[in-house]
């Protein structure tokens, strides 16, 4: 009896269109993020920065890393230690001074911390225009209209490779805005596809997880100067397998003739005086390559900000932070 039934035409329709319901019921638990009343992860994610309270952080006045590279960094270091235990209302509003290399760094710090953020302009009119006119609401979401044509852009990494077409986009922006037309510029050319290889070099031999970087371009037409930064949001240059050895030289040598510090390493990095893992010299290549443009003048007001190092290449001037920067930040004019 059970085997006729089983058999059956009838019982044989049923069966597919249980199977059929069942489909659907799967497909639409699968749209609604997973099982049965479970939200998917972005909507569990937004409930929960939700529930967060705010916790407030004031940016220093001065909002430049290049010129102000403790307070900036210390702000920054605040900003991603305070995120992981609430939101953030980043205050502005005292900001009297800022540099488009605060903002591109500002930039990458918020794209990387997990609880979600607000804020408001600096009321000082100049600080204000410069913000909004850096690029930096094309990545933060602001309340208010905003112009349509800037003076400056900021990309973010948007492959593996070292990208010649966005180096050159970022020098036609530039230039257009201070000479009414694009222009090229080899040396800025140069001195982003070395900082881009740089980083995709270093990337390839640390086992850090993945890297990226962001690279911006601001015309300051009052100057008539056009202002680069490139922000590497690796381990940065002391934090790398490879300088490990050479820090622990560096050490030695410390002990036995005076002072070497991370300050002196990166001026010898510069200036070619370290060979990279492979025994081969750096001289003409990256970092040197970059101090080169410098020293011939191709390039003006080169700072190099690394972990706990900042240099005014322009002005040989080398110290050591008390708080470290994440990563490797490149700021040059032309």
């Amino acid at each position: 009896m059970g085997k006729k039934l089983f058999s059956t035409r009838k019982w044989k329709e049923y069966l597919k269109q249980r199977q059929e319901y069942e489909i659907q019921k799967r497909n639409r638990r699968n749209k609604r993020g997973g099982r049965a009343g479970r939200p998917s992860l972005a909507r569990e994610i937004a409930a929960k920065n939700a529930r967060r309270r705010f916790h407030l952080l004031r940016a220093p006045t001065e909002f430049s890393i290049i010129q102000n590279a403790p307070g900036v960094i210390a702000f920054l270091t605040a900003l991603e230690y305070y995120s992981q235990q609430s939101n953030v209302t980043i205050d502005l509003s005292e900001v009297t001074l800022i540099t488009t290399d605060a903002v591109a760094a500002l930039v990458a710090t918020l794209k990387r911390i997990p609880g979600g953020f607000r804020g408001n302009l600096p009321q000082d009119s100049l600080a204000q225009e410069i913000l909004i006119q850096s690029g930096f609401f094309h990545h933060v979401k602001s309340v208010q209209p905003l112009p349509q044509v800037l003076q400056g852009l900021i990309t973010q990494e948007q492959s593996k490779k070292v990208q010649p077409d966005l180096a050159a986009h970022l020098i036609h922006v530039g230039t257009a805005r201070i000479h009414g037309s694009k222009r090229p510029c080899q040396p800025a050319y140069r001195v982003l596809i070395e900082s881009m290889n740089n980083t995709h070099n270093h990337a390839a031999k640390e086992q850090h997880g993945e890297q990226t970087w962001w690279a911006t371009v601001y015309a300051d037409v009052q100057r008539k100067t056009v202002c680069y930064t490139f922000v590497d949001t690796g381990v940065g240059i002391f934090r790398s397998v490879r300088l490990k050895g050479i820090r622990k030289i560096y050490r030695g040598v410390t002990r036995l003739v005076g002072v070497k510090t991370d300050a002196n390493i990166l001026r010898d990095m510069l200036q070619g005086k370290i060979e990279s893992s492979t025994g081969v010299s750096y001289r003409g290549k990256g970092l040197p390559a970059i101090y080169r443009h410098a020293e011939a003048g191709r390039i003006k007001s080169l700072v190099i900000i690394a972990n706990g190092v900042y240099a005014n290449v322009s002005k040989d001037e080398y110290i050591n932070l008390d708080t470290e920067f994440r990563g490797t930040l490149l700021y040059w004019e032309t």
